[in-house]
């Protein structure tokens, strides 16, 4: 699986605006492809700056995938809405590409968090990546997996 360094981050709230799917584990992959292949093109600014792909668990298998960036004041799209990334302490890895993004969040959540002592997960709060300005698949996503201090 490689190496994945972990590290515990404060994140301030984001208020984004994007699309959403709605899919399983098992079809995650075609899923969010489809929807990213979507909003790319009905909001080219995106490019220029970093945008997010965010999942909102409804249960263990069933989530809510959202394709989403900063409006920076802009009206929200007709066919779009608002999504929020709330603020709090996030665990954060690097994934080394697109093809290794489930590498990443499966070291967060199977690795990292079943060795913390100090952490849990905060099931409260969605995990997201955050993607670079001009992103491609052969570059690097930030992972980031909500937590809270453990009781």
């Amino acid at each position: 699986m490689g190496d994945f360094d972990v590290t515990v981050v404060d994140i301030a709230m984001h208020r984004l605006v994007g699309m959403k799917t709605r899919t399983t584990m098992a079809r995650a992959k075609q899923d969010c492809s489809a929807l990213w292949q979507t909003f790319c093109p009905k909001v080219p600014e995106l490019f220029s700056r970093e945008s997010y792909g965010i999942s909102v668990m409804l249960d263990a298998e069933t989530f809510d995938y959202w394709a989403a960036g900063d409006p920076q004041g802009a009206p929200t799209p007709q066919d779009m809405a608002r999504v929020d990334i709330p603020a709090g302490a996030y665990a954060r890895c690097q994934a080394p590409n697109l093809e290794r993004i489930g590498d990443g969040y499966m070291h967060i959540y199977r690795t990292w968090l079943q060795g913390q002592k100090e952490w849990t997960l905060n099931e409260q709060a969605p995990c997201f990546e955050r993607y670079a300005a001009n992103w491609t698949p052969d570059m690097p996503i930030d992972l980031f997996v909500p937590v809270k201090k453990a009781v």
